[in-house]
């Protein structure tokens, strides 16, 4: 490839990637767009510029549909305009595109000002990791059951590829599902945003549908504690702060027991 083609290429993408912050680089691609061309090399080159910004919008539209909804026309051609100003896509596949959303409204105004909309976003981005997480074999409760009450102690489940947990400082994920609701039922408005704190876990369940509930305040210490490397017996010593010490078995093995129902667990660990 030689040296003015390179040239060539990258003062094209620099131009995709902001005409009026990349007057050099379209000034430069002029006499080449000017061979052999019908049209004026401006519109050709606006044409492409336009091309450029939609396919982007049209990528973060259906990764974050509800959060579009949220923002509503306007605010939603601005933030588009604005994110894609500050995170050009750098890769050669979009699925990572707008990777950088929830970052991005937390720190840009007017979105700032708004942190529910970096909490929806965040949610939204958590669903397209579910669904794209790998596939992974999926435990059994009888095999935990079957494993000698020695080795309980040292027990740590491994979670499914895609289990990811939503902290949520705002009612985004209530948020969210009524502007899904809305999609169907047009009289349906979503709630005010409000402050809260809430744990909310995700998966996707063996018939490859991406699954999200809640999560009580044992079940969110359970998976942080494991998540971090812990073992059963320093997970039972932990909720005895909480519990009555005979109860704490039977919890522990209901939280267990319901994330193998829910297809959470992929190994046991022993």
């Amino acid at each position: 490839m030689s040296v003015e083609l390179v040239a060539l290429q990258k003062a094209f993408l620099a131009s995709m990637r902001g005409a009026a912050a990349n007057r050099a680089a379209s000034d430069q691609l002029m006499p080449a767009l000017a061979l052999g061309r019908n049209a004026t090399p401006e519109l050709g080159l606006a044409i492409y510029q336009n091309a450029y910004g939609a396919r982007l919008r049209e990528v973060l539209e259906n990764d974050h549909p509800q959060l579009g909804k949220y923002l509503g026309d306007v605010l939603w051609l601005q933030l588009c305009g604005g994110y894609i100003d500050a995170h050009p896509s750098t890769v050669r596949s979009l699925r990572d595109f707008g990777a950088s959303l929830p970052g991005y409204l937390a720190t840009a105004a007017p979105f700032s000002s708004i942190p529910i909309t970096a909490e929806l976003a965040a949610f939204e981005r958590r669903l397209l990791d579910c669904f794209d997480a790998a596939d992974a074999p999926l435990a059994t409760w009888q095999a935990l059951l079957a494993t000698p009450i020695k080795k309980w102690p040292s027990l740590r489940p491994q979670f499914h590829p895609s289990a990811q947990l939503h902290h949520a400082q705002w009612n985004s994920v209530e948020i969210w599902r009524a502007l899904k609701a809305a999609a169907l039922s047009s009289a349906q408005r979503p709630p005010e945003s409000c402050a809260t704190s809430a744990d909310w876990l995700l998966w996707r369940d063996s018939g490859q549908i991406t699954r999200f509930r809640s999560l009580s305040a044992d079940e969110a210490h359970a998976y942080a504690h494991f998540r971090a490397g812990g073992d059963f017996a320093d997970l039972c010593e932990a909720l005895q702060e909480r519990h009555a010490p005979e109860l704490v078995p039977g919890i522990a093995l209901g939280i267990l027991q319901g994330w193998c129902n829910e297809d959470v667990i992929s190994a046991w660990g022993v």
